[in-house]
């Protein structure tokens, strides 16, 4: 099988090695029109001159632009007919982002969506035991998103806001993870590492409250720097248990305890914390490619979790919550 990967950079590389070592694939085609980031897959990648290339070549594509390219991106795998991987977000645009789903499944493809932690092993125990009822009646979730280092400011352009960006994987997880649709949310944020947030109109600390279908509490706090490591893990707290998905000796996240172990080797970043879901997200793609899986994380979740996102945005500015259904 071949796939196809449009965008090499550093979302894109790490696709592109997890499907050169997945079994079932035979060659993975790349347009980059970065020469630069294509050399850097030229080793474990066959690098082609267009995207029509790629779609000439593929049996399906994955899409790993930046988030402005994705609708146009999407569609132009939608007219070859073949099924698309879209990293996260579809859209920051939710008017976009539901026009590229139904443009998508009007050509009659498949398309998956990237939140990666479902496919996370810690997150699909946490998400048995919700379902199994083994962690009793759902009371809270926490998730910590705390990045180690801020990225470059020529990422923030065209990245989106916090919510839109990072905590959109969280807003995705909750969900996915209780079952639960999430009614409101308040959101509060601050500049406090780096400036050049603030002239994007955007902030580098966050938190957020969701309530969720049935009175679960579900709260969210995140960084974009964190002097010890890359700290990005969830719980969820029930009646008879409660887990943790990046609990663990590489948590960056030291004890004021004496006598406790400290962490060792702490995450750096994101594809070294969630490399087995990045793994497992392309070996799901790859099996819905050849007609021998589901899709398990479907566009709608893109249009899901975006909406929530936005409403976090829309609570940000008016220093009150707001309900989902509102956006």
């Amino acid at each position: 099988m071949q796939i196809g990967v449009l965008g090499a950079g550093r979302i894109g590389q790490t696709h592109i090695i997890n499907l050169a070592e997945l079994p079932g694939v035979t060659e993975v085609l790349v347009y980059e029109p970065d020469a630069n980031a294509a050399r850097r897959v030229q080793e474990v990648a066959t690098v082609c001159s267009s995207a029509e290339e790629v779609f000439t070549r593929s049996d399906g594509v994955v899409v790993a632009t930046p988030t402005s390219h994705h609708p146009e991106d999407v569609r132009a795998v939608a007219d070859a007919g073949l099924p698309c991987f879209s990293e996260k977000p579809i859209s920051l645009n939710l008017a976009d982002t539901e026009a590229t789903i139904a443009y998508a499944a009007a050509a009659g493809i498949e398309l998956q969506v990237g939140f990666h932690r479902r496919f996370d092993p810690g997150f699909l125990k946490m998400r048995r035991a919700v379902e199994s009822g083994d962690l009793g009646e759902l009371y809270l979730i926490r998730a910590a998103c705390h990045d180690y280092e801020p990225p470059h400011e020529s990422y923030l352009p065209t990245a989106g806001s916090i919510f839109c960006d990072m905590h959109i994987h969280d807003f995705d997880a909750i969900a996915w993870l209780s079952g639960r649709t999430p009614i409101d949310v308040v959101a509060r944020g601050s500049v406090l590492v780096d400036e050049m947030f603030a002239r994007y109109e955007d902030v580098d600390t966050s938190a957020a409250i969701m309530t969720l279908e049935g009175g679960a509490l579900a709260m969210l706090t995140g960084t974009r720097q964190n002097g010890v490591g890359y700290d990005h893990r969830t719980e969820v707290i029930g009646s008879r248990d409660a887990l943790s998905a990046g609990l663990g000796p590489q948590m960056p996240l030291r004890s004021a305890d004496p006598g406790v172990l400290q962490p060792v080797d702490p995450y750096p970043s994101f594809p070294v914390r969630f490399h087995q879901a990045y793994a497992a997200e392309m070996a799901a793609f790859v099996d819905l490619v050849a007609g021998e899986g589901p899709n398990q994380c479907p566009g709608s979740a893109a249009e899901d979790a975006l909406r929530v996102a936005l409403a976090a945005d829309l609570s940000l500015a008016r220093g009150s919550a707001v309900r989902i259904d509102e956006v």
